[in-house]
């Protein structure tokens, strides 16, 4: 049976990929023709991702084989880009994500914090938004933490505390606690690089341009916005959303039920929780004794597989992992390409010098903000990082910006700015479907915490990487 392809969705990315190849002769002086071709294709191939005529694996596949057809890259290019060590990162980490599942550790530890935190509501919203923020240490996907361990144990618990969608009790407690899921898992996601896929692919991105950013440099610029967000977000939540239900004395023995039910802890989830651990103090001091980021990860999912957490079917079901690191492989290697032949280093100068005598901080602010808000364009945070971030770092160092600066600012932006639309991402497209919260209440709550989110973000990140030398 022939798979079923959307071939109207080809059209655009065609239409645009043939159009600036048939420019060729007018391009600027200062682009050669080849550059030129494969900014056709990879403007062709990003569209394809955003209009999906196939998943993105297979639309990335089909660009890079048009730019071998085309003479552009050789077969061995092609082969060695999929040794990209950011790729394979994000493959690993989702790796282990799938350890934290299976093993039931991530449950445990919501229950264990619901049990300690949970007498009154706004301490419960606290307790659920440590559990993603620890949780988010060594989870890159969002979609893992909200679907898999989060969202579950919130709807149980609401049921249990008489909040249900089903019967229009849902404000009681319910809707709050959901929709402060959402918001903490986007400021999660942005106070570690190994907090969310997309991070990851940024600075992948970056890395093309020449900025290498560790997991420590990554932490130490987003530590204060992102603690201040999972201080201030609960908070602002119990003020503008509040739920009807102020004392929630019965949730400390619904979760201590829950850990009864679990049993003593098994040897599956201790030995994960000491793999968690000792990955994050690899992530913190790897480099002095030469482990990089990635090494880590490789190692945290080998303890895995020699222990028996986590087999060899584990891995090839997680199909995500497998996606994202052949598409992800395709579109650094494209990028680096474009480097290489000279084509972001032009469009940097081009275009910094159309900013010329703007203040670098005014032009960073500008591009923020629009990056921000060009989100409600996309139903993907990888497609938008892969469509815009090059270009928008390029623009921004291009314009005086200091270049470690101008990625993370970017970088950061790539994970708040899903608090737009019930399409932002994975985790919005499950949660505003759940009933808790109306599809009104969806828009105006998002974009109220999105304002936040930007004084927060963009602000308080200003001020904060001047005290620690950025800039």
């Amino acid at each position: 049976m022939i798979s079923k392809i959307n071939w109207k969705a080809f059209i655009l990315p065609l239409a645009l990929g043939i159009g600036i190849w048939l420019l060729t002769p007018l391009k600027p002086t200062e682009i050669s023709p080849v550059a030129w071709h494969l900014f056709a294709i990879f403007i062709a191939t990003i569209v394809a991702c955003i209009t999906k005529p196939l998943p993105m694996m297979a639309t990335t596949l089909i660009g890079i084989i048009v730019a071998m057809l085309a003479g552009i890259f050789k077969m061995d290019e092609v082969t060695a880009g999929f040794g990209n060590s950011t790729s394979w990162m994000v493959a690993m980490c989702m790796f282990m994500a799938a350890g934290f599942i299976k093993s039931g550790l991530g449950k445990r530890i919501a229950y264990l914090f619901v049990k300690l935190f949970g007498k009154r509501t706004l301490g419960l919203a606290y307790a659920l938004s440590a559990v993603d923020t620890v949780l988010a240490i060594g989870i890159p996907s969002n979609n893992a933490r909200v679907n898999g361990i989060m969202y579950p144990i919130i709807d149980n618990l609401s049921r249990e505390m008489g909040s249900n969608p089903k019967d229009g009790t849902e404000r009681k407690l319910g809707s709050f606690l959901v929709f402060n899921e959402y918001e903490i898992n986007n400021a999660s996601s942005g106070l570690f690089l190994t907090g969310l896929a997309g991070n990851l692919i940024a600075m992948g991105l970056a890395k093309t341009q020449g900025i290498t950013i560790s997991w420590l440099q990554w932490f130490a610029a987003a530590s204060v916005p992102g603690i201040l967000s999972l201080l201030v977000i609960p908070f602002v939540l119990y003020k503008v959303y509040p739920p009807e239900i102020k004392e929630t004395p019965n949730a400390n023995s619904w979760a201590d039920k829950r850990l009864h039910e679990l049993g003593k802890m098994s040897t599956s989830e201790k030995i994960m929780l000491g793999t968690f651990v000792l990955a994050i103090i690899l992530w913190l001091t790897g480099t002095k004794f030469g482990i990089d980021a990635t090494a880590v990860s490789f190692i945290a999912v080998g303890i895995l597989l020699v222990t028996g957490v986590l087999t060899t079917k584990d891995m090839l079901n997680e199909s995500f992992a497998w996606n994202i690191l052949v598409w992800l492989s395709v579109i650094m290697l494209m990028s680096q390409k474009l480097m290489t032949l000279g084509f972001f280093p032009w469009f940097s100068k081009t275009l910094g010098s159309l900013l010329n005598g703007m203040n670098w901080i005014l032009v960073l602010i500008i591009l923020f903000l629009s990056y921000f808000y060009l989100h409600y364009m996309f139903p993907s945070v990888a497609t938008q990082i892969s469509a815009l971030y090059a270009g928008f770092l390029s623009i921004a160092t291009g314009a005086g910006v200091p270049h470690i600066l101008a990625a993370l600012m970017l970088a950061f932006c790539g994970s708040i700015y899903l608090s737009t639309t019930p399409y932002s991402a994975g985790p919005a497209a499950l949660l505003s479907g759940t009933g808790y919260v109306s599809n009104k209440d969806w828009w105006q709550l998002s974009a109220i915490i999105g304002v936040v989110f930007n004084v927060i973000w963009l602000g308080g990140g200003l001020l904060w990487t001047k005290v620690i030398g950025l800039w």
